[in-house]
């Protein structure tokens, strides 16, 4: 196999922009939760009551895809800035 000449350190491109590293806003740790709460909740609740099939479809068919896509929406929303006065 040919393999391509790998290039010393000191020729090697160095990358235009820096990428800042921060920690995850608090909103989106608190929508990522929610998704484990909600995912471990159903799956309990199935487990739980395994012949109620109207709550399951109810549950999981229609409430939870709807809270998934609320908690993914809420979690990935910008912050608002605090006013300070």
């Amino acid at each position: 196999m040919h393999q391509a000449p790998i290039a010393p350190a000191s020729e090697a491109p160095s990358p235009a922009t820096t990428i800042d590293v921060t920690a995850l806003p608090d909103r989106s740790l608190w929508g990522v939760a929610g998704l484990v709460v909600l995912t471990v909740g159903s799956l309990g609740l199935a487990w739980r009551f395994p012949d109620a099939t109207l709550m399951h479809f109810l549950w999981v068919a229609q409430a939870v895809p709807v809270l998934y896509f609320f908690l993914a929406w809420w979690g990935t929303r910008p912050s608002r800035p605090h006013d300070v006065s």
